[in-house]
């Protein structure tokens, strides 16, 4: 069977994989020149030998829970077939370090802090309590019904899907406006609780997660290692698809301008794209009512990164340093991201700052040269109390607006959309299949795009597909727990060291 995947994403590619796996043939379609959609790891020129200066502008790190088990056996698969060099390396990403500041009404404080509400005059009821602890009070009865049974408690947080967050905290919580504002502020986004019930209790339960985990040299040795596996002769780049084509026989017909135009017919094609760039696709065949209302309506958020590029790693060298984690502010540029890989090195670092939402909306409309200056402006406030010259030591910047590119951000329902698209969103049209994180139950992650994939590969196939890597990851781990253990004085002294530390 021949298909054709539209998008070299982590969607798509993980369909070219497993399709090939079952021994058809795939030819791949990205609009861009770059491979790997929302995993995008950026380089800046080094300033000192044998040293990596990167941050990751799109995906930035993964979740170890039961329900983002494809992407660990997704690590184990490229390790498995692909080469050494190309090797994934997981290492653990701090999400939380106890110094990490958050920075509101121009007081700083720990995220802990249970005088942050008294401060900005939330009622009395709710003082004394973290924005953390006010949160987990509305949202742990729901993630544990979620962890104890993840289908049936999604079926229940499904009755609440016509309600916003928000509507659900003033309307069943009843809680003052402040509050929600004061939760919101210090937890989320700038107007997130406006999106659907389902959608925020899922961010949530994605993370109730105590150890995460990052690729070392960037997430984008993700996405290039499977390309490889795929072969980079089946992927066309900078090949944008705007012609689809049912034929009699109900194969398709693709077409794709750039460079070198391609005309061909496949038996199926997978659209790995979201909605937006689906609309760009200039001549397709029409669907039903509410599949294309799911096409138009489907709601997604802007999401803005910047990546500063500093002569030293100043953050961690502070009376209190943070070395990982991230803080809250207040600011435009809404959370400081700390790097998790190289910690404690002598090099230059990269701070990442982010923002969805409202403002993301704000910054992108910028000129890019005052973003850097705004960017720098607030980052020189945050750590004024530091003495650190941010402006010294800054070297270079790269930002992406991904609302400006083909993905137009992330997929984020408003109250309602779960009920009327996820099914219909994701039902395949003839010959014509789609994946994508936005099809999925964990939207904006990895794991969430690698689902749908799954799912569309079994369409495809009509047959069951097991997760890419999940027998060669139980495979390893057999083998694991049946090797002997090293006696104690078979252990090297500096490993000896470490271990009596723990």
């Amino acid at each position: 069977m021949n298909v054709g995947i539209v998008g070299a994403g982590i969607s798509g590619l993980y369909i070219a994989l497993s399709l090939q796996r079952q021994g058809h043939n795939v030819t791949v379609f990205e609009a861009t020149s770059r491979i790997g959609g929302r995993i995008y790891t950026h380089r800046f020129q080094p300033l000192n030998e044998d040293e990596d200066v990167y941050f990751e502008a799109g995906a930035m790190r993964i979740p170890r829970s039961s329900l983002h088990d494809r992407v660990f056996h997704f690590v184990q698969y490229l390790n498995t077939y692909g080469k050494p060099e190309d090797k994934v390396e997981l290492i653990p990403y701090i999400i939380e370090h106890e110094n990490n500041i958050a920075y509101v009404h121009g007081h700083k404080a720990d995220l802990s802090d249970t005088e942050h509400g008294s401060r900005l005059g939330i009622p009395q009821p709710y003082r004394g309590k973290s924005a953390r602890e006010l949160l987990g009070e509305v949202v742990t009865p729901w993630l544990q019904l979620l962890e104890r049974d993840f289908d049936k408690g999604f079926a229940e947080i499904m009755k609440y899907d016509m309600l916003s967050f928000r509507s659900y905290l003033a309307l069943v919580q009843q809680w003052p406006h402040e509050v929600i504002d004061f939760v919101e502020l210090m937890t989320s986004q700038t107007n997130q609780y406006d999106l659907s019930f389902v959608e925020i209790i899922m961010q949530n339960l994605d993370f109730n997660v105590r150890e995460w985990f990052t690729v070392g040299h960037g997430m984008s040795r993700l996405t290039q290692g499977a390309a490889k596996l795929v072969g980079l002769q089946n992927i066309h780049t900078s090949s944008p698809v705007d012609r689809l084509i049912e034929n009699p026989d109900g194969r398709i017909t693709l077409h794709a301008h750039g460079p070198i135009p391609f005309t061909g017919t496949f038996d199926k094609v997978v659209l790995a794209i979201p909605p937006a760039a689906l609309q760009g696709i200039r001549e397709r065949p029409t669907w039903s009512f509410m599949k294309e209302q799911a096409i138009r309506s489907a709601h997604f958020e802007p999401l803005y990164k910047i990546g500063l590029h500093f002569r030293t790693r100043f953050w961690e060298q502070l009376n209190a340093p943070s070395f990982g984690g991230q803080s809250a502010t207040d600011l435009r540029f809404r959370w400081i991201v700390y790097p998790s890989n190289d910690l404690g090195t002598s090099g230059s670092g990269v701070l990442l700052l982010y923002c969805w939402m409202n403002d993301a909306y704000r910054i992108q409309s910028v000129p890019r040269d005052q973003r850097v200056r705004l960017a720098l402006h607030d980052l020189q406030r945050f750590f004024a109390d530091t003495g650190v010259d941010i402006y010294s030591q800054y070297v270079d910047s790269f930002d992406i607006c991904w609302s400006n590119e083909y993905v137009t951000g992330d997929a984020m329902f408003l109250p309602g959309q779960f009920s009327r698209f996820h099914r219909v969103a994701a039902k395949p049209e003839g010959n014509i299949y789609f994946a994508g994180e936005h099809l999925s139950r964990h939207h904006t992650w990895i794991s969430g795009a690698m689902e749908s994939a799954q799912k569309a590969v079994q369409e495809i196939s009509e047959m069951d597909a097991r997760p890419l890597g999940e027998e060669e990851y139980t495979r390893q781990f057999v083998k694991a727990i049946e090797t002997p253990p090293r006696r104690v004085d078979a252990i090297p002294e500096h490993e000896r060291q470490i271990l009596s530390r723990l």
